[in-house]
């Protein structure tokens, strides 16, 4: 293709998705420090005061229930840290998502409402999903496909024959409008390879769960008793490791446990009954081939360690500045088109 088609591709999906790659960029650059984030946006129910005996889960799931009447807890998040909260995902009959802080040491719920009392869960799901269900997911897919096509034909419009360092110089002397254009272009080319890897690794997250056709969990109000017996029972299996989280479907618990021994995201996973404990399968890790395993290191940095949550939020804060960017420059340029008609007509 020549490059004016290679321009054109570029400036159409630019312009069609800048306002959702903004979005993307900044929710994602918050995502990337997602504990951390939670607890500086909101101290208060996020934080734990570490005052009073330790409760368990079954009993942070409980109080969390009865904080939110009407409500059942389908997704327990233990404390990852000293200092974090248990963080319960609830949802009614009617499949309306409500969200409860529990302080691990006393058992005070320190934050229980909606969506919009929990910023930072409300930025994961408007990343991942827009807040609308399966048709919020294809959007976000299409983003990513966007992004993807985007990146590749800036590269194929930019290419110079020779001279690589001189294409990418920016002159500062020049207009303001062709410094942001110089600018824009430098900025995509040298963020052009992660913004690849980024969308490529988004939709390798969200497609499998696109096409998924698994029902929802089943509301069931489980005992506290019952809830701390099954995992007890599933930490059996994997004793030396930490609780992440627990989903409870039905007459059974999803119990998994930080691996980190194969990646910072990995988990290993145990099955087990509510009723008349027993363990219906439990998986290590390295035993797991769920492709989000492998995947989401990459796509959230940590496969590259301390650094690399630091390096995307660079490339999310380039991308963020890339979509405001590029609208400006389409504005300047029509503004400029439409200068000689006006002088034509006077």
């Amino acid at each position: 293709m020549t490059r004016p088609i290679w321009l054109r591709i570029h400036r159409v999906l630019g312009l069609t998705m800048a306002a959702f790659l903004l979005m993307q960029a900044l929710t994602g650059a918050l995502l990337l420090y997602r504990g951390p984030a939670a607890r500086l946006i909101d101290p208060a129910g996020m934080t734990s005061a570490a005052n009073g005996p330790v409760i368990a889960a079954g009993e942070a799931a409980a109080r969390a229930a009865r904080a939110l009447p009407g409500y059942h807890v389908t997704r327990l998040f233990a404390p990852d840290i000293d200092g974090a909260t248990w963080f319960a995902q609830l949802r009614d009959a009617d499949g309306r998502a409500a969200y409860a802080s529990v302080d691990p040491a006393g058992g005070a719920v320190l934050r229980a409402g909606g969506l919009f009392a929990f910023p930072v869960e409300a930025a994961l799901q408007i990343h991942y999903r827009l807040m609308a269900g399966k048709a919020g997911m294809a959007v976000v897919a299409l983003n990513a496909l966007a992004l993807l096509t985007m990146a590749v034909s800036g590269l194929c419009f930019w290419w110079p024959k020779r001279h690589f360092a001189k294409a990418l110089t920016i002159r500062w002397t020049l207009k303001p409008r062709l410094v942001l254009r110089q600018a824009h272009r430098t900025a995509g080319v040298v963020a052009a390879a992660f913004l690849i890897l980024l969308a490529g690794t988004g939709l390798l997250l969200i497609v499998p769960e696109l096409t998924d056709g698994s029902a929802a969990a089943r509301l069931v109000a489980a005992p506290a008793t019952a809830i701390d017996q099954s995992l007890l029972l599933a930490q059996s299996a994997f004793p030396d490791a930490a609780l992440r989280d627990l989903r409870i479907d039905g007459d059974r618990i999803i119990v998994n446990f930080a691996a980190p021994e194969r990646n910072a995201r990995a988990v290993h996973r145990a099955i087990v009954t509510l009723a008349r404990p027993h363990i219906v399968s439990a998986t290590r890790a390295q035993h797991n081939g769920a492709l989000w395993m492998i995947v989401l290191p990459i796509h959230a940095g940590d496969a590259i360690g301390a650094i690399g949550p630091a390096l995307l939020m660079l490339v999310a804060l380039t991308l963020a500045a890339l979509s405001i960017s590029g609208p400006i420059m389409w504005w300047q340029a029509a503004a400029q088109r439409r200068r000689p008609a006006r002088k034509a007509l006077a």
